[in-house]
């Protein structure tokens, strides 16, 4: 049996300037700054501005930066500043650049020695980091947090991480370039009725089974893709189905992590399941693995995995 392989194709670049500078006069909302434009900072002049959680932080001149999430480190490369990253966390690995930049420990347990020993002028936690955090802060070391749990909060963080490394314009740009590429998306996938929106099982682990809920990113990639998720009214974030509950919503499309290129061991074992063969898309081959990185990380190609569920779910858009 021939599995259906993801499809990637390159999309041409935009013309942004007048959406940029719509973004330009909206910045001032979450991620608000307040004191001088990052640009005209002299020596030792600070900036505040404000997280993911609320906080306000307050930074001088950022040169030297410590990362301690992959989508973090995926926002800092996307807005020109990865010369400024000095440390990552131990799963930091794109784009390649970022294999090469000294390594403060598990995404879950990072290294606070570490991390001071690299002199940063600003570390980017996650929601995970409390502790890390709270160490970090009595040492004086500025910290600031990106918890985005959407596409709107992607956004927001890749807005306010650009003012805070004093990297607002390029932040800005991007900011208007995966806006400009989901309103594509949007505007094809309007056009839909709900019976042409195909049912997804997004299959996140297999032992137990796994999928993702109504509030997380993953879904509403399906949702924005112009899919359904069969989970949608999961009471968790992250439920544990049955085989025999999958199998009675009987979905379209069964999508996956892709893992180190085990796609079609992957595909087959799912197949193999016992009564897994009466489901529409194991009659139809309609099983996809999606690169995990693009689906789960709240970086700027949450837009790429949109993108590529678009050409899954809808080939003919």
């Amino acid at each position: 049996m021939s599995i259906n392989k993801k499809r990637n194709q390159p999309f041409p670049g935009f013309i942004f300037i007048l959406f940029i500078l719509v973004l330009a006069l909206a910045s001032t909302g979450c991620g608000q700054r307040s004191g001088p434009e990052p640009s005209s900072l002299t020596a030792g002049q600070s900036i505040t501005f404000q997280d993911d959680m609320g906080r306000e932080v307050t930074v001088k001149p950022v040169e030297r930066i410590v990362s301690l999430a992959p989508s973090s480190t995926e926002i800092l490369f996307a807005i020109g500043v990865g010369d400024k990253v000095v440390g990552v966390d131990d799963y930091s690995n794109y784009p390649a650049e970022a294999a090469a930049i000294s390594k403060v420990g598990a995404y879950n347990d990072p290294s606070v020695e570490m991390i001071v020993a690299l002199k940063p002028d600003l570390v980017l936690a996650g929601s995970i980091h409390k502790t890390a955090v709270h160490k970090l802060e009595q040492l004086d070391i500025p910290v600031a947090v990106a918890f985005p749990r959407n596409l709107e909060g992607v956004l927001t963080s890749i807005r306010w991480i650009g003012i805070a490394v004093g990297a607002r314009d390029e932040a800005v740009e991007l900011e208007g370039e995966l806006q400009l590429r989901l309103q594509r998306i949007d505007d094809k996938i309007a056009a839909l009725t709900e019976q042409e929106r195909p049912w997804v099982y997004y299959e996140l682990y297999s032992d137990p089974i796994m999928t993702c809920g109504p509030n997380t990113l993953s879904h509403e990639l399906i949702v924005r893709a112009g899919g359904r998720n069969i989970a949608f009214d999961a009471a968790t974030d992250y439920p544990e189905f049955s085989p025999e509950a999958i199998v009675s919503r009987n979905p379209d499309i069964i999508i996956f992590p892709n893992l180190h290129g085990t796609e079609t061991f992957q595909a087959e074992a799912i197949i193999g399941r016992p009564g897994w063969d009466t489901i529409k898309a194991v009659q139809n081959n309609r099983l996809y693995g999606i690169d995990d990185d693009l689906i789960s990380r709240p970086g700027p190609r949450v837009v790429d995995a949109v993108e590529e569920l678009v050409q899954v779910f809808h080939p003919g858009l």
